[in-house]
């Protein structure tokens, strides 16, 4: 893999309050933004290494410390305690003040040199529903969401998607039972041509983390992936540089 620069950097929101953000940076700028929302878990290993994939992917990717309202430098890992830390952040976390944050990463991104004025959002778990959010509600370009644990809480916004965007799911999550996948989300979305899920058989949350063997499946995530990233250059390269690629 290509050998990515991180860099820390700051986020102010729509109010002044300030966030922290580590910017990977591609190999060549200008590039396609990314705004990387993470899982409950924080900025921690994995989502660090995640990142650092996707610059070497030919992206600038800014991960958002989604959790700084509340505390400031998650980092926790995957064993009971790391879960009940993740679980009470997740529900102290407001969406709506969420949004605005990350509008806010969005809009600094896009304004950055090492991004060509395009900027995606790419989440897993809750960052998967902010994912999901930003194509409702905020200027992205693109969007897509892995495994986002509370787009149920939103149906009322799945028609309403005008940002292309890509919804992967694992058929067997615990977060997303059927009741809610089937009978609530995948029909809040059916019929918008701008929204694109996947259901993958058999494959449980967090699919796509390589640091949790549990749930990891590399042949899905290579699956999903291909399908992100065709995505984000399709619809994150200008005009210009797509008629002359």
């Amino acid at each position: 893999m290509v050998e990515v620069v991180r860099e820390p950097v700051q986020v102010t929101s729509f109010d002044g309050h300030r966030i922290g953000a580590f910017l990977h940076k591609p190999p060549k700028s200008p590039a396609p933004g990314l705004v990387m929302m993470p899982e409950i878990f924080g900025i921690n290993l994995p989502l660090r290494e995640m990142a650092a994939r996707y610059a070497s992917q030919g992206f600038a990717v800014l991960v958002l410390d989604i959790f700084s309202r509340l505390e400031r430098d998650v980092d926790v890992g995957y064993d009971d305690a790391g879960h009940a830390k993740g679980r009470a952040l997740h529900k102290a976390f407001d969406y709506a003040t969420g949004v605005k944050d990350m509008q806010a990463a969005i809009t600094q991104l896009r304004n950055r040199p090492e991004c060509n004025g395009k900027v995606g959002v790419v989440g897993f778990c809750l960052g998967g529903t902010m994912a999901y959010l930003a194509a409702s509600r905020t200027d992205v370009d693109a969007a897509v969401g892995y495994y986002g644990t509370r787009i149920h809480l939103f149906t009322d916004e799945g028609k309403g998607v005008a940002k292309p965007l890509i919804l992967h799911f694992g058929e067997l999550d615990h977060t997303t039972p059927p009741e809610l996948l089937q009978g609530q989300i995948l029909p809040a979305i059916a019929g918008n041509a701008h929204v694109q899920p996947f259901v993958y058989p058999g494959m449980v949350h967090a699919f796509a983390n390589h640091r949790r063997p549990d749930t990891y499946n590399a042949e899905v995530t290579r699956q999903a992936d291909t399908r992100t990233f065709a995505h984000f250059r399709k619809w994150l390269t200008p005009a210009k540089a797509a008629a002359t690629a």
